[in-house]
This record gives C-alpha cells, sequence and structure tokens, in this order.
C-alpha cells in the first residue's frame, strides 16, 4: 500500500502510449508482479454525458463586455463531434503522454440516437481514438443488445467492474472491470464504475445485476496492487457526490473521473455558469491520501484538461488542471446591445470567408435586420471586446471543426433529415396555446410518462408554437421545444410545491398579459386555482394532486412529491427562485431531452385539447 504526500513540483516526459488489457482473474503472469517504479506526468481530457449530441449547439452565457454593458446573454457555439475531435488531437500533440476518457452516457439526447442507436457516435469516438469509456445508464435505455451492437462495433474498452453480466449472453465477454495501459514505461489502470441506481432509472433487464461500488473498487485495487500497479484512474458514472464518497473510502485511488450529474467544476461564475466545487475536486482517502476527482458539464461542451506529476513511489506531487469550454468562432448572438438611438437590440454576429464579421439585428422573426452604420460600429466595438476576451482566457478552447468530422457528419444527414420529414403522430384539433389548451399539457404529460413523477410544471416560455390540426411530423415536434433542455426529477414537499406555483405564476403574470385565456403555468398531476390579481405568496389555492388511483386529493404541506421540471426551471431559470436555491444534490438530471419525451409520448396517438381546467385563473 502507497502512502502519498502532496508536494507542489514540476516534472515532465513524452515517451509512446501502449495499451494492455486486463480482465478481473487474468493470470499474474500476464502482468509484470514488479511494483511499477516509474516516474510519470499523465494528461487526462475527458468528457461525459454526451447524449447523441453530434452536433454543435449555441448556448447561452451570461458576461459583462464593459462596465456599462454587463449580464449580458451571450450565445456561443460549443461542443459538437466534428469540434471535440480537432480538440483531442490538438491537445494529444502538445501532451502525448495523455488519455481522452468518456465518462459515460453516450446514448439518448437527439435524433441521431432515435434513428442510429449509438452506432453514429461510436463511429466518431472510433475515429477520435477513446482510450476508455465507462458504461452509463442510458446505455441500458433500449436494453442489453443495443449495448452489445454499439460494444461490438467500437474500438476502444468498455468498463464496468460492478456489473454481473454473467446471466446475460450479449454482454457476457464484452464489458472489462478495468484497462492497463503502458505511458512512457509507467502502468496506469483504469477501472470502471457503472451507476448502481441503473435498475431504477434505466432498462437494463432482470440479467444484470450492479453490486456495490465501494467494495467491487475495493477488490480491483487489490488486484491491481498485487500486480505492481500503483497508478489508479476511476472511471465513474455514479455522478459527483458518490465520487467524492467513493475518494473518501477506497484506499489507492489516485484520480476519479466522473459522469451523470452534467456539473460544471471551477471558477465560471462570471460566465454565468453556475459551479459545484474546485477542478479538481481534491478528496482525502481514508490513508490521508489526495484524490483527484473531475466532471465536465455535458454534451461536450466543456473537456477536461487535468495535468498530474507522480514521483517513482507513485505519489501525486502536483497538479493542475480546468475545464475548458469547446468553442467555435463561426456564429456568436448578444441580448441586448443599444443601437444607435440606444434601443437594445438582439444582434447576431456571423464569421464570413475572409474571417471578418457580419452583424444582423433580430426583426422579430429572424436575423435578417441591417443595422445602421453607426448602430453597427456600436455593436462590432462591444463584439471585438468581448471576442477578445473569450480568446485571452484559458477556460476557453476555440477550435474549429475537424474536416473529415464534418464529412463523416454528413454522412448521417440524410437518413436524419428524412427521419424529421416523417409522421410522427396527428392533431384533432388545433392545437392553439392558451391557459389549459395547445401543446402545453401535452408536454407536461409526457414529463410524468417518461419520468413517473407525481407532478410536472412546465413553463409556459418553453412552449414555442402551436400546432395545426393534421399531420405532425418529428421536425414539428422538435420546434415545440428547440432548447434541447432536460428533464430533471426531485422530491419536493406540498409546501416547496406551492412556493413553486407562485415562483412560475408570478414571473408569468407579470411578463405576460393579464386575460381568462393567458397560461401562466402548464401542469400535469395537479389541479390549481390562481387568484391573479393578488399578490406574490396568495396567489396559488385549492391545490389538487392526482393519486395512483386516478383520484384526486388535497395537496399536503408536509407529504412528500416527486416533481418533474426542465432543467432550465430547475436551475432557476424564469424566476423560479425556490427552484433554484434547492441544492443540485437533491435534484436527479435524468438525461431525458425535452422534445425527445415529447415525441416518445405522442408517437402514434392522435392528439387533442385536454378538456381539463387544470389551471383556473380568477380575476
Amino acid at each position: 500500500m502507497k502512502k502519498r504526500s502532496l508536494i507542489r513540483v514540476v516534472a515532465g516526459f513524452s515517451l509512446a502510449l501502449t495499451i494492455l488489457v486486463g480482465c478481473a482473474g487474468a493470470p499474474q503472469t500476464a502482468l509484470s508482479p514488479k511494483v511499477d517504479a516509474n516516474p510519470l506526468s499523465l494528461s487526462i481530457f475527458h468528457v461525459n454525458d454526451t447524449h447523441a449530441k453530434l452536433e454543435s449547439t449555441l448556448t447561452e452565457l451570461k458576461v459583462d463586455i464593459t462596465p456599462e454593458l454587463t449580464a449580458k446573454r451571450t450565445f456561443v457555439e460549443l461542443g459538437g463531434f466534428a469540434r471535440l475531435w480537432a480538440a483531442v488531437e490538438a491537445l494529444r500533440a502538445e501532451k502525448p503522454n495523455s488519455f481522452f476518457l468518456h465518462a459515460g452516457d453516450v446514448f439518448q439526447g437527439t435524433l441521431y440516437f432515435t434513428e442510429f442507436k449509438g452506432k453514429a457516435d461510436g463511429d466518431f469516438l472510433n475515429a477520435i481514438g477513446v482510450d476508455a469509456m465507462v458504461i452509463g445508464n442510458h446505455e441500458f435505455d433500449k436494453g442489453p443488445s443495443v449495448l452489445a451492437d454499439f460494444i461490438k462495433d467500437v474500438k476502444f474498452p468498455v468498463l464496468a467492474c460492478n456489473v454481473d453480466l454473467s446471466a446475460e449472453p450479449s454482454l457476457k465477454n464484452s464489458v472489462k472491470p478495468y484497462v492497463i495501459k503502458d505511458v512512457a514505461g509507467a502502468k496506469v489502470a483504469i477501472v470502471g464504475i457503472a451507476n448502481p441506481e441503473t435498475p431504477d432509472i434505466s432498462s437494463p433487464g432482470p440479467t444484470v445485476k450492479f453490486l456495490d461500488p465501494v467494495s467491487s473498487l475495493e477488490k480491483v485495487v487489490k488486484e491491481l496492487e498485487a500486480k505492481g500497479i500503483n497508478k489508479i484512474v476511476v472511471l465513474s458514472h455514479c455522478g459527483y457526490e458518490v465520487d467524492k464518497d467513493l475518494g473518501n473510502k477506497v484506499i489507492g485511488v489516485d484520480i476519479i473521473v466522473g459522469g451523470h450529474s452534467h456539473y460544471v467544476l471551477g471558477s465560471v461564475a462570471d460566465l454565468g455558469l453556475k459551479s459545484q466545487g474546485d477542478y479538481p475536486t481534491v478528496i482525502q482517502s481514508p490513508a490521508g491520501d489526495p484524490v483527484l476527482v473531475v466532471t465536465s458539464w455535458n454534451w461536450a461542451n466543456m473537456i477536461g484538461v487535468l495535468d498530474v506529476d507522480f514521483d517513482k513511489d507513485g505519489k501525486i506531487i502536483s497538479f493542475k488542471g480546468n475545464s475548458k469550454l469547446l468553442a467555435g468562432l463561426d456564429k456568436f448572438r448578444i441580448y441586448d446591445l443599444p443601437d444607435a438611438d440606444g434601443k437594445l437590440k438582439r444582434v447576431e454576429f456571423v464569421r464570413t470567408a475572409d474571417g471578418t464579421y457580419a452583424a444582423k439585428e433580430y426583426d422579430g422573426k429572424a436575423y435578417a435586420g441591417v443595422p445602421s452604420e453607426k448602430a453597427l460600429s456600436n455593436y462590432m466595438t462591444a463584439f471585438n471586446t468581448l471576442v477578445t476576451r473569450f480568446k485571452n482566457d484559458p477556460r476557453f478552447l476555440f477550435m474549429d471543426p475537424k474536416k473529415e468530422g464534418l464529412e463523416k457528419l454528413g454522412k448521417y444527414s440524410p437518413a436524419l433529415k428524412a427521419l424529421q420529414a416523417k409522421i410522427a403522430t396527428k392533431a384533432e384539433d388545433a392545437l392553439k396555446r392558451g391557459n389549459n389548451t395547445g401543446p402545453g399539457p401535452i408536454i407536461a404529460d409526457s414529463m410524468i410518462w417518461k419520468t413517473g413523477a407525481d407532478i410536472a410544471i412546465m413553463n409556459p416560455g418553453g412552449v414555442r408554437t402551436d400546432l395545426d390540426s393534421g399531420d405532425i411530423s418529428v421536425a414539428k415536434v422538435y420546434e415545440l421545444q428547440p432548447f434541447a433542455n432536460t428533464l430533471v426529477t426531485l422530491d419536493v414537499s406540498g409546501e416547496e410545491v406551492l412556493k413553486i406555483l407562485e415562483d412560475m405564476t408570478d414571473f408569468c403574470i407579470t411578463s405576460y398579459a393579464k386575460a381568462p385565456e393567458t397560461a401562466y403555468v402548464y401542469v400535469s398531476g395537479l389541479k390549481l386555482t390562481l387568484l391573479v390579481n393578488n399578490v406574490k405568496g396568495s396567489r396559488v389555492t385549492e391545490v389538487m394532486v392526482k393519486a395512483k388511483d386516478g383520484s384526486w386529493k388535497p395537496l399536503e404541506p408536509q407529504t412528500a412529491y416527486k416533481l418533474v421540471v426542465n432543467n432550465f426551471v430547475a436551475d432557476g431559470g424564469d424566476k423560479n427562485v425556490t427552484l433554484g436555491a434547492i441544492p443540485k444534490a437533491r435534484k436527479y438530471d435524468t438525461g431525458y431531452v425535452d422534445s425527445e419525451a415529447m415525441l416518445d409520448y405522442v408517437l402514434g396517438k392522435t392528439l387533442k385539447e385536454t378538456r381539463e381546467e387544470r389551471v383556473k385563473n380568477v380575476f
């Protein structure tokens, strides 16, 4: 057993990397039993919870541009597997003693998964050259056979040491507990830990058994130490809080690279993001050794870069790193910039072929407005200030997509376009947005159907279009909720439900017109009366909850209910202060994208107005 002390020094090495795969119970003669006595400078690049997000998306940050232009909503192009490919290639060239790891949940989240069941993701990850991946809970969403097909096609080890697959033939020999890599003459083990809650939140079936992470990891660490391995990286999909607990309980682990929580780590408040801890978060093992815990948001919006130096005894003697926003330079949007008359305009900046930027104002329907010369000068001054700041910020990694990645993406586009054009459902009625009408109540129903929650609360601003009667395409379903928000569940008391409803309706009452037909909140599993003209805190009354038997019962202040909302609302969006203040540890991000859940829910159905007075507006 090794005893480590944390001493800040700098070491550097640059040698080749080879791979040896290890299995639990492998003969001792397959690996040297001699204790590894090689020092090592190791870099780990990592992503997690990419959820079939093969394309980049404009993602909102909130930044101060100048002392006058503060807290501006700024949309930056983040992620995309073609950009991720280019980034990993560049990082490897800079830091050859490195791993690129995926901490699980490749599956589920966009039409790429709907159509290709992980095959497109695996194609990209093969090309990028993943060194190891842990099974995420969503890898079981379509059952073991779809996961087995994915693993059959990939060229990298898929790991989990706490899953018993002996009764599942399709996966029995395809998942390894760990992989051992030879890096610059030193041996490093990467151990996989799957989420033990997977049977409750996915569909692994009765033949797949999930074991306790702590005892499973302890067993594997002892086996690795018996082989002379003294540098151990855990690749986990248990979530940040569980990962910290593992670091506190298991002796012999050096680094835990995690997923599942969709957390951002590091100093990011000035970018409008909420950090859940330091990058890396330093945990102390039972032996007093440092354990470095990292994770990297989701969708390849960020790539974690962790540099660690080990001495010849396997002691961590220095470390540094951060999770970098994986950004592009082709398109930006800023809300709201003053024009020549001081009016605030939404402005889009698009890079042209010669590298300069063209600016267009939002005209209410599209970014097509041509700014005046003075307004353009104002816009460009603000934009250039912002981009210069971003380019000099080490938390950003600006990268053009790899050409071969764009070509690979194009290979999948025809099938995706065909899927978008397919008819998903039809509407018997014209579904116009209003109180208890339109797509909103159906969306709320889909949220409960997908997650098994007791109640759903949906923000009206997240329902972006009406639906005409007749056939409805897959693409039209996606237009309803274009933000790719994920569904978040949490246990709340009845008292908290009341406060959440008060927050949601207050925001909408103060933002929208006061009229009986105006939607101030969409709900499912609930009925309530809304006293619109009352002050906040006294508007929501007569709240009833639908019981499992279909009966309606009064909301009880001290009773616990399972609530589902989208992640925008869960994080406090639309001034949902009560939800925003609830700790992340109480919130479970299912990873299910709202539009995907809606699509699954409506397939093959004929949509109608609910005809239910779920929210009664009283003036």
